[in-house]
């Protein structure tokens, strides 16, 4: 009998093992929420929203559960045998769409076949039912593939194994910096089997659209949610420099923590205070449309005139002083001789990387290009440094250098984005008097 996409093989695990060490390394803080709303019986379909291109999949890979089946669009699956046995070797199995041509969509019967052989098996089918990335905190509209796949599997079942749809939220502090913090959470889980057992007389399209507004719902509620429409990016500046408050953000964290009856930790605090946030202008807007418009037309043009000025809306949020950004300073130039270390052994990462991130149309791919040149060319670094150290080197230097070179890709990184937040408080500090008032 051949191997199934759903069995854990050897190589599989190894890759595994290795990139779910980058994944974590790929951000500075990394947290799981919400395991315990992973069900223990029955098939589970994972529906993630999609904001950061193929870095979404790799955060979901790094989650529990040994082995994750991806479903993608057929249309990738259309290239080299070479490119179709990655995929396949990485666990992905095709969906077709209406516009692969009807008779393409026939073979979904096939692909629906093998998914409940993955459920049934225990393993998650994991899908991102927006069909398409968007680097914003907001959601497409969902497609119905993840439902109508749902449905066949619940049939397959025949009440052998209740189905579930498990929503993932994933924020990111970030899309376009690499190594900046990405908050993953489960959400209560869809059961299917059961919704379908309870409304037996709805038509399918109707039941489709009752479980697709739940599942927008429960995604809406597990990230830091903006409605999409023409205020997205004022609202969003607004509650960036809201929670860049100290004062604003332990205020809306106390009314936060009574309102859950918890104890938030790490990066849930954050994005519960930009969720305070959030909420606070849109009332706003839909008790004094005016007064939001006003004040929301004030920011934006705060906003546009941070970005051609190069200013962070951390450094206009937050208490910046000179005494506290001279102090920044100081401690840069004191890791100033360690980072030209790392721009000298890791140029073998950062260039090539440069040099694909330039090609790449979609700034959402990025981090993606950072992370596939990382985990390809780091250890190249290592290796070759190595040898040299200790082939020229005394042996406690060369022991001492070759040990710096492990921390060495985070540390060019970080050194990088402490040295951008810096000079953006330098801008602002000598430019906020000219800065348009709120």
């Amino acid at each position: 009998m051949g191997s199934r996409i759903q069995d854990l093989t050897f190589k599989y695990k190894a890759l595994g093992h290795i990139v779910g060490i980058y994944t974590r390394r790929a951000f500075r803080k990394f947290q799981i929420e919400g395991i315990g709303n992973i069900p223990n019986d029955g098939c589970m379909l994972w529906a993630s929203n999609h904001t950061n291109a193929l870095m979404d999949p790799l955060v979901i890979l790094k989650l529990p559960e040994k082995v994750k089946v991806f479903v993608a669009r057929a249309d990738i699956f259309h290239s080299k045998p070479f490119i179709v046995r990655i995929l396949t070797f990485l666990k992905i199995m095709p969906i077709y769409r209406m516009r692969d041509g009807i008779d393409s969509v026939k073979r979904n019967d096939e692909i629906i076949s093998r998914a409940a052989d993955v459920l049934a098996d225990g393993v998650p089918l994991t899908i991102f039912p927006e069909a398409t990335h968007r680097a914003m905190h907001s959601l497409l509209r969902l497609s119905k593939g993840v439902f109508h796949i749902a449905f066949a599997v619940n049939d397959k079942m025949q009440g052998r194994k209740p189905v579930y749809i498990v929503p993932i939220g994933i924020d990111y502090g970030d899309y376009f910096r690499f190594r900046s913090t990405a908050l993953v959470r489960f959400g209560k889980p869809i059961d299917v089997s059961a919704f379908l057992r309870d409304n037996p007389d709805m038509p399918q399209p109707v039941q489709m659209q009752r479980l697709r507004d739940i599942l927008t719902q429960r995604l809406s509620e597990l990230i830091s949610y903006v409605p999409d429409d023409d205020d997205y990016a004022a609202i969003w500046e607004y509650a960036k420099l809201k929670a860049g408050n100290k004062e604003y953000f332990r205020k809306a964290l106390t009314e936060c923590e009574n309102k859950t009856g918890r104890k938030l930790n790490g990066l849930e605090q954050l994005q519960s205070v930009d969720k305070y946030a959030i909420s606070e202008a849109l009332a706003l807007k839909g008790n004094e449309p005016e007064k939001a418009a006003e004040l929301f037309k004030k920011i934006d043009t705060l906003r546009l005139w941070r970005i051609r000025n190069g200013i962070s809306v951390k450094s206009i949020a937050g208490n910046t002083t000179w005494g506290k950004t001279l102090l920044k300073m100081m401690v840069l130039l004191a890791g100033l001789p360690y980072y030209l270390f790392t721009a000298i052994v890791c140029a073998i990462v950062w260039i090539p990387t440069l040099i694909i991130i330039r090609k790449v149309d979609d700034d959402a791919f990025h981090n993606t290009a950072r992370f596939g040149a990382r985990i390809l060319l780091s250890w190249i670094y290592v290796l070759a440094f190595g040898i040299i150290f200790f082939k020229s080197l005394p042996l406690l230097p060369a022991i001492i250098l070759t040990v710096l070179l492990f921390p060495a890709f985070n540390y060019f990184t970080d050194y990088r984005e402490s040295a951008r937040r810096t000079l953006s408080d330098f801008r602002w500090l000598l430019k906020r008097k000219k800065a348009p008032r709120i």
